[in-house]
């Protein structure tokens, strides 16, 4: 052999060993940093989000509207579990599933149609909803049973715990592309930066709006006997939950607003007590205004009934001109929502405030 011919084969090992050694560094890169995401501990923000979380950092805090009429002031909290969504499997509502305002939302093209039990959970400490494009060549929220050709992949940008982080956004990229990795497809992805912001604002625009109303009656003298208040509560057409609280709905079934012992003790476990709380949780709650003066005038009553004072969560006595003035504040608020393209207790909203 020739000296060019050594040279050219020497030139040729060199690259292929380049080659080589990029892409087992890119293994390593890519394993050393899923397995430092994966050893943190991120819990179920669905399942075990304390009963008390408004929004992250506001754990056991409520905000509620002041007696003077642009200034909210913080308060005692309690929120009642997320409510599930009703969503049909037409294409109109599954591809509503998934909105790119709320949203971080890959696609997943996989090298074969791949079966619904294939399909691994994506958890990253956010909610994650999935749209496959079935046999039918319709979207559909994936369920068991069917095939999907391609996947579209939501990762929901905020919720009462906050906006999504850039780790977060990491853990969801990297196991979505190891699966269509193992699918022998590819995943793509919008630009993470971009999302970063889109989520920032609309967390800040959601803690804005954050607001629950609370409307106490406090014994002056004798605790209330639950009797007394069981008879009210259903005379008023509340009903008693497993919860132990009472539920004020709409005839869809849509959550009002609840009546509870204000210490948050199952009222159904109780004799008497000294104190009740009515609470509404107002972006979840659509006809809030509606919602609110059927609180606020059950609320009078039981005071009047039962022998309390009416008062917030400072124990400040509520007249019918400061009940005037918080409605006032809930009226803008909803405008604020409406504007926003979140009006309140629509599917957007109770997404975003659970």
């Amino acid at each position: 052999m020739t000296e060019f011919h050594w040279i050219t084969l020497s030139l040729g090992a060199a690259l292929v060993g380049g080659v080589w050694g990029y892409n087992s560094w890119q293994e390593w890169r890519f394993k050393k940093r899923a397995a430092a995401a994966f050893a943190k501990s991120h819990p179920d923000v669905l399942l075990d989000t304390p009963k008390n979380m408004v929004r992250q950092g506001e754990a056991g805090m409520r905000f509620e509207p002041s007696l003077e009429p642009e200034a909210p002031v913080l308060g005692e909290a309690t929120t009642s579990a997320p409510e599930t969504v009703d969503l049909s499997e037409s294409l109109a509502l599954a591809v509503a599933v998934l909105d790119p305002a709320f949203d971080y939302v890959a696609e997943v093209h996989p090298g074969e149609p791949i079966d619904f039990a294939d399909i691994p959970a994506i958890e990253v400490g956010k909610r994650v909803r999935i749209l496959g494009l079935g046999d039918s060549d319709e979207w559909e929220v994936i369920r068991s049973g069917q095939r999907y050709h391609e996947l579209r992949v939501g990762l929901q940008l905020v919720d009462r715990q906050g906006p999504v982080s850039e780790a977060q956004l990491v853990m969801f990229c990297e196991q979505l592309s190891a699966f269509a990795e193992r699918e022998s497809g590819v995943a793509t992805f919008p630009r993470r930066e971009d999302k970063l912001q889109v989520a920032r604002q609309l967390d800040a625009f959601c803690a804005s709006v954050d607001m629950q109303i609370g409307l106490n009656v406090l014994s002056s003298r004798n605790p209330f006997a639950i009797g007394r208040v069981v008879a009210m509560a259903e005379a008023a057409g509340l009903v008693l939950e497993t919860d132990g609280v009472f539920h004020a709905r709409s005839e869809s079934g849509k959550a009002l607003f609840s009546l509870s012992d204000r210490h948050h003790r199952p009222l159904d476990a109780l004799e008497d007590t000294p104190s009740l709380t009515l609470l509404l949780d107002v972006p979840r709650v659509a006809g809030g205004e509606q919602a609110f003066d059927r609180m606020a005038d059950l609320a009078q009553q039981m005071a009047l009934t039962l022998g309390g004072d009416l008062v917030d969560d400072d124990n400040r006595s509520l007249k019918p001109a400061d009940l005037a003035a918080i409605r006032k504040q809930l009226v803008a608020l909803y405008a604020q929502m409406d504007d926003r393209g979140v009006p309140a207790g629509g599917v957007a909203a109770l997404r975003l405030f659970a």
